[in-house]
């Protein structure tokens, strides 16, 4: 009787602590130190700052249809077979994503990742993921936007192409998609966890 009662205990604790982990109904997860983890698609609509940070507004699919607004530069922790648009909505500054080759023209100042001024623009167009015309947005009022799955885990960077735009830089990592198995696994440790403390 007793070991049914622990388990019928267990089991409520392991659906509780599934619905409140963020990660198992978000989809977006704010990590601080502007850093987002967007475990599901969206469409990233991008304006920007003068000429020295692209400003990302997004709002997640339902049910939480969350919304995001005015994040300059921001980290992007992305799911891997997600996909993802990424939408110019405003004028100049042509938006690129690149590969990790990248990453030797980037250098971070006070926390923020910038291009390095002696990037040229040949350097950033042999970064810009392949084919080029794929992962470039080019500024509105056009329709046009990158649509991308990512398909390799790692570090990849977005950056205006506008060589002397340096600031205009972030970093998006992508990652495994959390397993079932991940999940279960920390709420069943929350539970125990829970238990323990009774």
């Amino acid at each position: 009787m007793i070991i049914i009662k622990s388990i019928k205990k267990l089991s409520f604790y392991v659906i509780v602590a599934t619905l409140c982990n963020p990660y198992a109904s978000a989809s977006t997860v704010d990590q601080g130190a502007n850093t987002f983890s967007v475990n599901a698609g969206v469409t990233f609509n991008i304006d920007n700052n003068g000429a020295s940070d692209f400003r990302f507004n997004w709002t997640d699919p339902n049910p939480s249809a969350t919304s995001f607004s005015n994040i300059f530069d921001p980290t992007l922790v992305l799911t891997l077979g997600q996909t993802y648009h990424f939408q110019r909505t405003s004028v100049s500054h042509p938006f690129v994503l690149m590969d990790n080759s990248a990453t030797t023209l980037i250098e971070i100042i006070n926390g923020s990742y910038s291009r390095k001024s002696s990037t040229t623009g040949a350097q950033i167009t042999a970064a810009i993921l392949k084919p080029v015309a794929d992962f470039t947005a080019d500024p509105g009022p056009t329709n046009d936007l990158i649509t991308w799955t990512p398909d390799a885990l790692g570090d990849f960077w977005y950056t205006c192409s506008v060589v002397g735009h340096t600031g205009m830089t972030g970093m998006i990592s992508v990652v495994p998609e959390p397993s079932n198995f991940a999940l279960i696994a920390s709420a069943v440790a929350f539970a125990l966890v829970c238990l323990r403390r009774r």
